[in-house]
């Protein structure tokens, strides 16, 4: 009786879900990261550059500390299980596109990082294409 108990708890662990829709945001419980989620997320493409700036200066539900996400944390939300669009189903507005992370590709600083969200794979390109752009911020400021 104790292992099948066990074995429920851990089930509920390993595959609940620990993103919660709020408003404009998806809150990502578990890491304490809020993720912009407004209509101009499926909408708005721009340069790695001016995707940094887009993230910089939002303004969403009365918080200023947006910031483009890592591609960590942007990997965090794939969900490869879902077909069309690989990403958790808290999201409600994602395009079946390619969305740019912060982080820099170590061999050439031209390039950055992005996750497509057709399949959910990781790829990385020129600075000057064109993506899709999706702000984080910390839930707790630090």
């Amino acid at each position: 009786m104790k292992s099948i108990f066990f074995m429920i708890c851990l089930y509920s662990f390993l595959f609940s879900n620990n993103f919660i829709k709020s408003e404009n945001i998806v809150i990502d419980i578990k890491k304490d990261l809020m993720w912009q989620d407004i209509p101009e997320t499926a909408q708005y493409t721009d340069n790695w550059t001016f995707a940094k700036e887009y993230c910089r200066s939002l303004t969403l539900n009365g918080y200023t500390d947006w910031k483009l996400p890592s591609i960590k944390e942007l990997q965090s939300i794939v969900d490869i299980r879902k077909r069309d669009i690989a990403i958790n189903s808290e999201f409600k507005f994602t395009a079946p596109s390619s969305y740019w992370s912060k982080s820099h590709d170590m061999v050439n600083k031209g390039n950055a990082w992005y996750v497509g969200f057709k399949t959910g794979a990781t790829f990385r390109d020129s600075k000057d294409y064109d993506c899709y752009v999706r702000c984080i911020r910390s839930r707790f400021k630090k």
